[in-house]
């Protein structure tokens, strides 16, 4: 029997089998190639021993023959008229033999010995093993099996070249690419990368493979896969593996044979470990869990294939946990763990061997600290029950039938929970418990540090606010008990008005800050209309007919600038001068202006409590206060008019408390209350009405800031507003200031200051540098100087004003403005004392409070200031005065 028939009977056999009788297939291509080579041995072992040389003298005599043959046909064709009959019996039989020869070949009817000279193709000098396997692969395709036998395999089979191109897929790998949808636009199988498109440490394992098939050479990985789009798609686990092609070089096959996620039936290892009563998983180095057995998914509550990677796990970050086990040298490794149903715990991991295909995984022991997960018994001590922060124990869920089982002095003090068993839905709302009970379930599945939830008892000034801290009892697993709760409880009132307080002052510290920068702007607007009217006034007299609109034109800037002094109050940025006052004094001067501004149909009353102490305070900014109030309350009585009632009053500091206002200090204070009978504000705006740009009154006939400037001054005078709304029975606004306590300020002036005498004569001799950088500021003051008698030189910014002391250093007096381009006026007058030695007397000017810019004038000693808008008076005086002091 030859090689060829020996291979063909074996497959025959193969085939006429049934199903069942079927030998189990090969299950990798090394084992295929073994089958053939041993198939060719025992092919050798029954082939004669002359059977080489008969197979090749066959072949020579065969061709030999056939050319006889031709060359006779050639010789009788042409001789055949000469030779008759027997010529034409002899063509005809070469004929027939080359017919015969024909006909056998294309029908494959040869004998054995013929069919090994032609399908052999001249195999002399090939091994028989090499020979048979030759003759396998043609008789495979000569039947057309070699496709049908990859179709036929279960698992899927690609052969591509070894740049990826895909030159054939079976059924199988079209079926896998279909459900992983990555299958091409035109039905055509995808690349192996492109099936395996992922992140991370799969991709790299995808890279290895690729880089062995480009380099002819073998390898295998284990890859997990997440294919599908429906429910987020499945989970899968291939073994793949890359094999060259012999004789075909430029060509290599995969594999890919699909593995359950855990594979206990299949890996060694696995099994191994599968009843041990000790926790152990497979760590792949890309963090993803290979398997883990029966004992580590009961300790962490997991079902079989829930545990996909180190971070269902571990809590936090597990790179670091990752790469030390991966060195394999069997030192633990601390971290936390989190369980289902369970608080987080403690746990040891170490890894002791190395397994599995490809990088393979490393097999990790877990140890759980069992100690810190025993149940705990939790009863309040007596030291606890005394602690300044409230603790109770809940029993049953917290936010469905939790009852107070038992809690300190502090947390009934705060929740009055005094009966044991009381329901804790009476003391917490049910938006709070909640919460509560949504953090219990957060910190069970992630740990980490307890997050507070607030919640506020009481209403009005009474309202304290706590922070709500729940900390669930540990108890045995798979117990079911009644659920405890610990409940911590901490007044965070103070902490919550601070930060209150903080954010509005924020807020309005960003408006101020644009409020104290269109004050200075609009100031030096002011400047000019005031000064240049004045100086007209000078020109008119009162019979002129101009007088009158002149008289018109300065008091409505002057209104204009009282307006910019509210700006600047709401900006808390003006300069305050505070003096010892007398409120009932204070209040019985003023009041003359109160009614003139108040209208006719609004009765002003004043009603001045007795024994009042003093109060240290602005003047000038007490008055805007009042006045803004006093306007306010007119306007809410409207076109019918009212009563404006003024009501003062001390307050001891005993009965602050009583007072019910947030703010308010342990200390005497003296209480101006301001009330109206107009219709009262709603109860629903009252927190709103101090907010910034917050108003009532119809568009364009309030600005919102009245009120705004209110709190603003008292808040600067170191008192507290307040409001009482009354809907329908007109308002009441509250304002506290400080006592004033002569005996604890005895180093301080008690009598008032006595009034500064202003010069009656304002002309003078001097010369003053004027440095400003408004034109029409600059022009005013040195004409209005210079109608006084000084010798006036002009500068439009610090650098020039240097340039014109570098020559002349005799100057008396240098006013400068305070802010300016490039070189500020302090800097300026800083530099020109330094380095040109300069002595002359200075006044800052500027269109900002003085408070706002005090730390640039503390810069020069003995400097006057003087804000702008001022009259032509005001600047005179100050020039007057500083140059020719009054001696005391």
């Amino acid at each position: 029997m030859s090689g060829a028939e020996s291979v063909k009977t074996l497959q025959e056999e193969l085939l006429d089998q049934s199903p069942g009788e079927m030998p189990p297939r090969p299950p990798t291509n090394d084992d295929i190639i073994a089958m053939m080579d041993e198939a060719a041995s025992k092919a050798q072992k029954t082939k004669p021993d002359n059977g080489s040389l008969i197979n090749v003298a066959t072949f020579w005599l065969l061709w030999a023959g056939v050319f006889v043959a031709i060359a006779a046909i050639v010789y009788v064709i042409v001789s055949a008229r000469d030779s008759g009959g027997t010529g034409l019996v002899l063509a005809g039989g070469l004929a027939l033999l080359i017919a015969v020869f024909l006909t056998g070949a294309a029908l494959k009817m040869f004998s054995p010995v013929l069919a090994a000279g032609v399908m052999l193709r001249r195999v002399t000098g090939k091994r028989p093993a090499e020979a048979v396997e030759l003759a396998g692969a043609e008789i495979l395709s000569a039947l057309g099996l070699a496709e049908r036998v990859l179709d036929a395999d279960i698992d899927a089979r690609l052969v591509a070249r070894r740049d990826g191109v895909v030159t054939y897929a079976n059924r199988a790998y079209s079926q896998l690419a279909k459900e992983a949808g990555v299958m091409g636009p035109a039905g055509l199988p995808p690349r192996i990368d492109r099936l395996f498109a992922q992140q991370g440490a799969e991709a790299t394992k995808v890279f290895r493979l690729c880089k062995a098939a480009k380099s002819a050479e073998s390898a295998e990985e284990i890859i997990y896969q997440t294919m599908g789009l429906q429910g987020g798609g499945d989970r899968r686990r291939f073994e793949v593996s890359v094999r060259p092609i012999r004789g075909a070089d430029e060509h290599v096959v995969w594999r890919l044979r699909e593995l359950p996620v855990e594979e206990a039936e299949r890996d060694s290892l696995a099994a191994a470990y599968a009843d041990l009563p000790r926790p152990v998983f497979a760590l792949e180095k890309s963090g993803q869990i290979a398997w883990a057995n029966a004992v580590m998914r009961q300790k962490l509550g997991a079902e079989r294939g829930a545990l996909i990677s180190i971070d269902d796990v571990v809590l936090g970050e597990t790179s670091d946990l990752i790469s030390g086990l991966w060195r394999i040298d069997r030192a633990p490794i601390i971290a936390q763990i989190r369980r289902k149903n369970a608080d987080p715990a403690e746990a040891s991991f170490c890894a002791f061997r190395r397994g599995g295909v490809g990088e393979g995984f490393a097999c990790v022991e877990l140890t759980i600290d069992e100690a810190a997960d025993e149940v705990e018994d939790v009863a309040l001590s007596g030291d606890i029950s005394e602690s300044p922060f409230g603790v109770a124990i809940i029993e049953g869920e917290i936010n469905r039938d939790g009852r107070v089982v038992e809690a300190n002095k502090a947390f009934t003090d705060a929740f009055g929970t005094q009966k044991k068993n009381a329901p804790l839905s009476k003391s917490l709302t049910g938006e709070t418990l909640e919460e509560l009970a949504e953090e219990i379930r957060r910190k069970t599945r992630a740990g980490g540090s307890p997050k507070a939830i607030e919640a506020t008892v009481g209403t009005g000034v009474h309202a304290r606010t706590f922070a709500l801290f729940a900390r669930p009892v540990r108890r045995k697993r798979g117990s079911y008990g009644t659920r405890r709760t610990l409940l911590y409880t901490v007044d965070v009132t103070d902490r919550k008005q601070m930060e209150e307080e903080y954010a509005q002052d924020q807020k309005l510290r960003g408006i101020g800050e644009l409020a104290s920068k269109v004050a200075h702007d609009f100031n030096n607007y002011l400047q000019v209309v005031i000064g240049h009217c004045e100086r007209l006034m000078l020109k008119h007299p009162a019979g002129d007919p101009a007088y009158q609109d002149l008289v018109q034109i300065r008091e409505n800037a002057q209104r204009a600038a009282n307006t910019t002094k509210q700006l600047l109050a709401f900006s808390r940025k003006q300069t305050l001068k505070s003096e010892v006052l007398s409120i009932t004094e204070l209040l019985r001067d003023f009041s003359r202006f109160l009614t003139r501004s108040i209208s006719e149909k609004v009765k002003l009353e004043l009603v001045n409590g007795r024994a009042l102490p003093s109060i240290k305070v602005d003047r000038h900014q007490l008055e805007t206060a009042i006045m803004n109030l006093a306007v306010n309350a007119r306007d809410a009585m409207g076109s019918n008019g009212g009563t404006l009632t003024i009501r003062t009053q001390c307050i001891l500091a005993a009965d602050v408390k009583s007072r019910e206002v947030v703010g308010l200090l342990d200390q005497d204070y003296v209480l101006i209350e301001i009330a109206d009978t107009g219709p009262g504000i709603p109860q629903e705006i009252a927190d709103k009405v101090f907010d910034p740009f917050f108003t009532t009154k119809e568009s364009g006939k309030g600005t919102g800031l009245g009120l705004s400037t209110v709190y603003g001054i008292v808040r600067q005078l170191d008192g507290v507003i307040a409001l009482k709304a009354t809907e329908n029975k007109g308002a009441t606004f509250e304002i506290y200031l400080p006592a004033y306590d002569a005996e604890e300020n005895t180093d301080e002036v008690q009598a008032a200051p006595v009034p500064r005498k202003e010069p009656q004569d304002l002309t003078g001799a001097g010369r003053i540098l004027i440095v400003e950088d408004e034109d029409p500021v600059r022009n005013f003051v040195v004409a209005t100087l210079g109608d006084c008698g000084y010798e006036i030189s002009e500068a439009e910014d610090g650098d020039e004003a240097l340039e014109i002391l570098e020559e002349d250093q005799d100057f008396d007096l240098i006013i400068s403005d305070v802010m300016m381009p490039v070189l500020d006026g302090p800097s300026m007058v800083a530099q020109a004392r330094e380095k040109l030695g300069i002595q002359s007397k200075v006044i800052f000017m500027s269109g900002y409070a003085e408070a706002a810019v005090r730390e640039q004038l503390d810069m020069i000693d003995g400097a006057g200031y003087i804000q702008k808008p001022f009259t032509l008076k005001g600047i005179a005086v100050a020039v007057k005065e500083t140059l020719y002091p009054v001696e005391d």
